[in-house]
């Protein structure tokens, strides 16, 4: 105790010299407006930056968080559209429409992440975060927020694997929206993102650009859901059909969620189908 009382005797000149200098400025800067206005200035200018910084990086680590509800709306709207196109096509059967609840929506869609990819084998597969436990089954179509992906070939409980449609075992059944013409959809090897249409018939009038979709002609994929467009085609040398070359919409080397469709009538439709004499 004696020591500090030491040292403030010691530094007392000191002291006094800074309680006098801070007074001086406290009268300079209230009988001065300039002084108090670079005052502020500077302050503001030093504060902005700190707020503009945090608010920065508040707002790149929250970006995880809108991603995930940005994936649920749009699973959701795919859910919704689903449903719009499943009355739409009825309505031509019917004398009037009702929606129906949730519970009988012919189509649900499923949000899964992908935990792993491969694109350059000749038969590549995807791994996601989904399995049984969510509902997920052997054959459910799997789509990108762009388009086709492949379908589901194995599950566990917590996962499933799907096969791509870069994968030389896939044969997807597609038509050219246009013209109406369906084909089976392979892929070649060759390159990443492109995958051919075959079986189309070489009267067909298509073009260059022509978008290509789902034809419906099974359980897995509802009508109409996009896969590419159309790069390049010439006749076939063996039969009457086309070759054709079909740019994927979905960017296969760079997948991060990917949306499962449920056909809730699959499981009627294929025992129907089991009774059907071979």
């Amino acid at each position: 105790m004696n020591q500090i009382i030491q040292f403030f005797m010691r530094s007392r000149d000191f002291f006094v010299f800074l309680a006098l200098f801070l007074c001086a400025i406290g009268l300079v800067f209230n009988s001065n407006y300039y002084p108090q206005s670079a005052y502020i200035n500077s302050a503001n200018a030093v504060s902005g930056r700190l707020y503009s910084f945090t608010d920065y990086w508040a707002q790149y680590f929250s970006l995880r968080g809108q991603n995930e509800t940005l994936t649920e709306e749009n699973r959701a709207l795919r859910s919704q559209l689903l449903r719009m196109e499943q009355q739409i096509r009825n309505i031509s059967l019917v004398d009037s429409v009702s929606f129906p609840t949730t519970d009988s929506l012919k189509y649900k869609v499923l949000k899964a992440n992908v935990i792993k990819n491969s694109f350059r084998l000749k038969n590549n597969y995807l791994t996601i975060d989904k399995g049984t436990k969510d509902g997920v089954k052997q054959d459910m179509g799997v789509l990108s927020p762009q388009g086709v992906v492949g379908i589901i070939e194995n599950t566990s409980e917590r996962f499933a694997t799907v096969q791509s449609v870069l994968n030389t075992r896939s044969a997807l059944n597609a038509m050219v929206k246009r013209t109406q013409h369906f084909g089976s959809l392979r892929w070649d090897t060759r390159e990443v993102n492109k995958v051919q249409l075959l079986e189309v018939p070489n009267i067909a009038p298509i073009q260059n650009g022509d978008t290509i979709v789902t034809g419906g002609m099974s359980n897995i994929f509802p009508k109409g859901i996009p896969i590419g467009r159309i790069v390049h085609f010439e006749k076939s040398k063996k039969d009457n059909t086309y070759i054709i070359d079909v740019k994927l919409f979905a960017d296969m080397s760079n997948l991060e969620y990917v949306y499962i469709i449920e056909d809730r009538d699959r499981a009627a439709v294929s025992e129907l189908e089991k009774q059907n004499p071979k």
